[in-house]
């Protein structure tokens, strides 16, 4: 009997390990959700080559998923190469900056509305022409925008921007902006220019900061603003899912610690666009080393560079 009982303890110290190994198990069995994002794909590269540039459109569009179109302007036209953002609502787009000069900008738009539309009962938006900041690599398209129906171009001054989205205690307070269905938050971050915005997406968890985070040279102006708005954006970043960072240029190769050259039309080698809220930090951290004098420093995906305002 006794062995009987001591046979009937044991069997229950390995049963109890396996019913909790079991019941962590089925905890564990559903799919992860994603984050409740919506997905969406970058491509491979975005770099093109010289030779087509007889036939090359002026844009290259792409889809990250249906509601979200990334549009870059060929080198053919501007070294620059700037990318613009092109995102949907309930009856209301909003496209983050107009490109640089020598390029047919409202015929990529217009061709890219006409595309969303003929994937949407025939519905063409109404489109708010918004900018990262007013430089002119960023806003040179605006008066072709300007002309096209249900347009509306968002001025380029601070006061400009803050009134339209209305923006109160710039640049410490953040604001929404309704696209219908869809709300995008908008986060002041001067230094680089200085009504310079970020503007994050909740629905793709994606983070758009034009030249103030993008693999290339993070050119400062305002140094003491600068620093300010990153750590703006990695206090509104903390604590949300954050898919990709994305800027307006790729100046960066591959190669860690280098650059193109100011001026270079075609990159072969170019640095992936999509940065991370990493970035952020690691750009973060290195500005308060700096201790409020911002100096020149090569990162491995991209460089802070101060300028003279």
């Amino acid at each position: 009997m006794a062995a009987y009982v001591g046979s009937m303890r044991l069997a229950s110290l390995f049963a109890t390990p396996l019913l909790l190994l079991a019941t962590t198990a089925r905890a564990q069995a559903p799919q992860p959700d994603g984050a409740g994002l919506e997905r969406g794909v970058l491509p491979a590269t975005w770099a093109e080559s010289g030779d087509a540039c007889a036939t090359q459109p002026h844009f290259r569009l792409h889809e990250y998923n249906a509601d979200f179109y990334i549009l870059r302007q060929s080198g053919c036209t501007n070294y620059e190469k700037p990318f613009l953002y092109l995102i949907f609502g309930d009856g209301q787009a909003l496209l983050l900056d107009s490109g640089a000069k020598n390029a047919q900008v409202a015929d990529a738009v217009r061709d890219a509305l006409k595309r969303w539309a003929d994937h949407h009962g025939g519905r063409t938006p109404k489109l708010v022409v918004a900018h990262s900041h007013g430089h002119g690599d960023h806003v040179a398209g605006d008066a072709q925008l300007g002309a096209l129906p249900d347009v509306t171009v968002v001025g380029t001054a601070p006061d400009a921007v803050q009134q339209f989205f209305g923006l109160h205690n710039w640049p410490d307070e953040a604001t929404t902006f309704n696209l219908g269905g869809r709300m995008l938050d908008v986060v002041p971050i001067p230094g680089h220019e200085r009504a310079s915005i970020a503007v994050y997406d909740r629905r793709t968890g994606i983070l758009l900061t034009g030249d103030t985070m993008y693999p290339g040279r993070l050119y400062v102006a305002d140094a003491p603003a600068f620093t300010k708005s990153v750590r703006r954006l990695v206090d509104f970043t903390r604590g949300k899912p954050i898919a990709h960072v994305l800027g307006a240029h790729i100046e960066e190769a591959r190669t860690p610690f280098l650059d193109y050259p100011v001026g270079t039309k075609f990159q072969p080698d170019e640095h992936a666009l999509e940065l991370s809220r990493g970035h952020l930090l690691e750009l973060s951290d290195a500005l308060e080393q700096m201790g409020g004098t911002v100096v020149r420093r090569a990162m491995r995906d991209f460089t802070v560079w101060p300028v003279s305002r």
